[in-house]
């Protein structure tokens, strides 16, 4: 992501962009700083009050989370190298 400022009509950046001269592109345009609204942030009290904190906790192939997590990214790789 590049950051510039609008002068005269146009965007400047503070550096030379790494394009070719004449290089067709698409921007995207928001505006940065104070004028952006922030998402709420929320208490540790707010938080685990929210619908998904706690979601899995009755999935009894889930209660090691990090075991749960190898062994889905061990059948991924399975799946991935497989010759059928």
């Amino acid at each position: 992501m590049e950051r510039g400022i609008v002068r005269n009509g146009g965007v400047v950046f503070p550096k030379p962009l790494p394009l070719p001269e004449g290089s067709e592109v698409t921007v995207y345009v928001e505006p940065a700083g104070q004028d952006q609204q922030r998402p709420a942030q929320l208490s540790e009290k707010e938080y685990v009050a929210q619908p998904f904190f706690g979601l899995w906790r009755d999935r009894e192939d889930m209660r090691d989370s990090v075991a749960w997590v190898r062994g889905e990214r061990a059948k991924w790789q399975q799946r991935l190298s497989r010759q059928d």
